[in-house]
């Protein structure tokens, strides 16, 4: 009967862990709405022949042409991966390249946004971001076929808005459990009393 008990534990425990991680490894976009918007020749004029709009971040490609009808953008846990097909350039101008912005203010404030790897263009773009917002400016740049993958981080939950200098920043999101969470521990609860019941009489 011991070992019922024992086996009935184990298996809540592993339930409520296993639906937890899978939580909290949630990326920084996963699951989140973000807007995409094209700026040439400076970032007070929006360009209009490029994908700008809304995209729920899933499994798919979230944006199909990045501008002129060059480029993809997929977003996947703390990173976009830009791919291009086909070469050219970048005119010279002020600002010639695009913003992501967090139009449901549901991301955790962005903390850091680094070029992690870059076999398309020619020279690195200028990266900026603030809490909501993220830059990329490549005026002046030729490109090519290839990628330029993008990782982004966000702060924690309890890391703002009293942050300052010195603060850890997190990679990833930590929500709060969703109820099936709790639900799975409280069944597993259960049938351990259920056993611990039988047991006595």
């Amino acid at each position: 009967m011991m070992q019922s008990y024992l086996r009935l534990v184990a298996v809540s425990v592993a339930l409520c862990l296993g639906s937890v991680t899978s939580i909290a490894n949630a990326g920084v976009f996963d699951g989140h709405t973000i807007n995409y918007q094209y700026y040439f020749p400076n970032l007070s004029m929006p360009y209009a022949s490029a994908g700008n709009g809304d995209y729920l971040v899933n499994s798919s490609v979230e944006i199909s042409n990045v501008v002129d009808g060059f480029g993809t953008i997929d977003f996947s846990g703390d990173e976009f991966v830009i791919s291009f097909a086909h070469g050219g350039n970048f005119s010279p101008t002020a600002f010639n390249g695009f913003a992501i912005s967090d139009v449901t203010a549901s991301i955790n404030p962005f903390a850091s946004f680094n070029l992690v790897s870059n076999t398309a263009v020619s020279g690195a773009p200028t990266l900026s971001f603030d809490s909501n917002h993220l830059y990329v400016n490549w005026a002046g740049l030729n490109f090519n076929r290839g990628e330029l993958v993008f990782s982004v981080s966000s702060l924690t939950p309890h890391s703002y808005p009293h942050s300052h200098p010195g603060t850890s920043f997190s990679r990833t999101i930590s929500p709060v459990p969703e109820p099936d969470t709790y639900a799975i521990l409280l069944v597993g609860l259960g049938l351990v009393g259920y056993s611990a019941r039988r047991k006595q009489i």
